[in-house]
């Protein structure tokens, strides 16, 4: 059989089996939990690439942690979402016990409806010293970090791009096979990768990394890359080998360049998360199968944002937008209710709806007075 013949087999074969998967009540994708934005992009599909970027301070850290860790950690553990999961972060940005604080932020919010920051936590005020039952309803679930932990590995300590891709790499080694093939270039036989054949196809592997230009510069031949030169070689080289070779799925934060938010951008209207305006290296979009932007109306003055009224949200919206999109769906926009302090975002009510959007007036206000 000639190599064109297996190729088309192996792709036609893939999409049937992702189609009876549908019919036996399996999934192809993780959801993301907004159902109105899953009408354009469903949810985590194996063999992406994700990029999430923004302003500084309007919440790109926040946004990744909800969609690539809480939600799909959640629907895993909480319900029984028939996937592995195995999350690699590399958090360049804050250490891993960091990062252990903001999970119990968000876990203490979303199952006993606790509020309370990472900030607080920590007993940093003399006025605020953590509450002994907030210890004690942590201590009860010990058993559930356990098994975040099991599913997550927080790693501070690999900062440079063939460093993550090593880590990486080692893990898929040895979690499944790479076949090889032989071709002859020049009259020489060599061989070269074919495939790689997973242990568990099923299995959801995630490289996040945050954020990359934070990465240490890479080294060729004895000279190390600018962070330009170094980001490109983590995006274009190392992320799409985990992608393409071993169907994972690298997730970059990327921060927009601060010249984003002056006041020439204002006075245009153009202060929403774009490629033009990425920080460092506008390349690495052009390796991403979806981009994803976050923006913050409260935090540039807008007093009505889309139908929303920013005077009474405050800091509590964010706006999704798909930035790019190769399946399609991109300048999609999803408003999302927020709240910084526990990590929580959640898909807002059309503006036209009165009732719903009244609901959530009430809702912060408790918040606010709990």
């Amino acid at each position: 059989m000639s190599e064109k013949n297996e190729l088309f087999l192996r792709t036609f074969n893939n999409i049937e089996s992702k189609r009876q998967r549908i019919l036996d009540g399996k999934i192809n994708c993780i959801p993301w939990n907004l159902p109105r934005f899953e009408h354009e992009s469903p949810g985590i599909e194996q063999g992406k690439m994700y990029m999430i970027t923004a302003h500084p301070k309007d919440g790109k850290t926040q946004l990744t942690d909800w969609l690539f860790l809480y939600n799909t950690v959640q629907q895993v553990i909480d319900d029984g979402l028939d996937v592995r999961l195995k999350i690699f972060y590399f958090t360049l940005e804050m250490s891993k016990e960091e990062k252990m604080l903001s999970c119990f932020s968000n876990i203490l919010y979303v199952k006993e409806g606790i509020v309370i920051s990472p900030k607080d936590l920590k007993s940093t005020q003399v006025s605020k010293v953590l509450n002994k039952d907030v210890l004690d309803t942590l201590k009860k679930y010990k058993p559930y970090f356990d098994k975040i932990e099991e599913i997550v590995e927080f790693i501070d300590s690999v900062r440079h791009p063939f460093g993550i891709y090593d880590f990486t790499r080692k893990y898929a080694m040895a979690n499944g096979t790479i076949h090889y093939k032989e071709v002859v270039i020049d009259g020489v036989p060599n061989k070269i990768v074919d495939r790689y054949e997973a242990n568990d196809p099923d299995e959801y592997v995630m490289v996040i990394i945050d954020h990359i230009g934070l990465i240490s510069p890479e080294k060729r031949n004895g000279i190390h890359l600018t962070l330009h030169e170094s980001m490109s070689v983590l995006s274009s080289d190392y992320l799409i080998k985990l992608r393409n070779r071993f169907n994972y799925i690298p997730i970059m934060v990327q921060q927009q360049a601060l010249a984003g938010q002056n006041l020439e951008h204002k006075k245009a209207g153009a202060l929403r998360p774009s490629i033009a305006n990425l920080g460092d290296n506008k390349l690495t979009s052009r390796d991403v199968n979806v981009a994803l932007g976050i923006f913050s109306p409260f935090k540039n003055e807008i007093p009505e944002y889309m139908g929303y009224d920013i005077t009474k949200f405050k800091d509590n919206i964010r706006f999704l937008e798909i930035i790019i999109a190769r399946d399609g769906g991109a300048g999609t926009i999803c408003p999302l209710y927020f709240n910084g302090a526990v990590n929580y975002f959640k898909e807002l009510p059309l503006p036209s709806d009165n009732v719903g959007i009244e609901k959530v007036y009430k809702f912060m206000e408790a918040i606010k007075n709990k």
